[in-house]
Formats: structure tokens, C-alpha cells, sequence
């Protein structure tokens, strides 16, 4: 209800929205710049122990797929989650004074619905008949994830066969 229909009435209604970025990355942009200006601070942070995300979000068809897995003919195209894993084996190589262990998931949210995608049945199920993904949070604001696999992975190799 607009204010000035509003006739008295209470409107507790935001009018005005206003949103924040910290940049734009043009469709020229090569996959080591995204990777390099989304992603790096984040994986890095996460070795570090702070909790990261990184949310592909857009239409179909807007390259999201392409920007997180990158592309199969070269390796340049390379996309967000094998430059992660590659830059997470490399660190944790790194830091021999500190010990480490990579665990994976791969959670894909498709209208309000969670899909588990390493599912060990995924390649034989259409993605609807894939198990649901529940997201929960406790009183305390913690969120867990019902029936996503959490699989460990003990070098670069096998994390980018997951």
C-alpha cells in the first residue's frame, strides 16, 4: 500500500530498496580474472577457518555452470571449483607445519529445492529423483544440511574426480 493511500494506517512496507556490489566482471572477462576477483580471498579465508560461499546465481542460460566448472576443451577454461581445489592442495602443500583434511560437497539449489549433486546414484537419476537436501538451523543460528554427502578427498585428483 503506498503512504498515501496509507489513510492513516500504519505501512510498514519497505518503499525503497538499495543494493550494494563491489564490482562488475564483463562477459570478456577470462576465468582466472572471476576466479581471481570472486574466489581467491574466499578459498583462502577458508584455509584460514572462516566459512565461505560462493552463490552463482542468474537466468538460465546465463553462463552460471560455465563460471563454476568452467569449460571441458582447455585449461584455461577452467572454472571456480577446480582453481579452488587446485589452489586448497597447493596451500595445504604449503603449510606442512599444519594438518589438514579437504572433505567436498555439491549442493545445487533449483526452485527452492536442494539437490545433493554427488549423490553416488546421480548419474543414473534425473536430478528430480535425486534425494532432497534439507537445510536446517539450530537456536543458535548454526545451519546443517540433511542427506548431503560429504565426501573426503586426499589429493587434487580425487577431489576434481568428485
Amino acid at each position: 500500500m503506498p503512504r498515501d493511500a496509507a489513510a492513516g494506517y500504519v505501512n510498514n512496507q519497505r518503499e525503497q530498496y538499495e543494493f550494494r556490489f563491489n564490482g562488475i566482471i564483463g562477459p570478456e572477462a577470462k576465468q582466472d580474472e572471476v576466479f581471481e576477483r570472486v574466489a581467491r580471498n574466499v578459498v583462502m579465508g577458508s584455509i584460514e577457518g572462516f566459512n565461505g560461499t560462493i552463490f552463482a546465481y542468474g537466468q538460465t542460460g546465463s553462463g552460471k555452470t560455465f563460471t563454476i566448472t568452467g569449460g571441458p576443451q582447455h585449461y584455461a577454461d577452467r572454472g571456480i571449483i577446480p582453481r579452488t581445489i587446485s589452489t586448497i592442495f597447493s596451500e595445504v602443500t604449503k603449510r606442512a607445519d599444519n594438518q589438514f583434511t579437504v572433505h567436498c560437497s555439491y549442493l545445487e539449489i533449483y526452485n527452492e529445492t536442494c539437490f545433493d549433486l554427488l549423490d553416488p546414484e546421480r548419474e543414473i537419476k534425473a536430478m528430480e529423483d535425486l534425494p532432497r537436501v534439507h537445510i536446517q538451523e539450530d537456536e543458535e543460528g548454526r545451519v546443517s544440511f540433511r542427506n548431503l554427502t560429504i565426501h573426503r578427498a586426499n589429493n587434487e585428483e580425487e577431489a576434481l574426480n568428485l
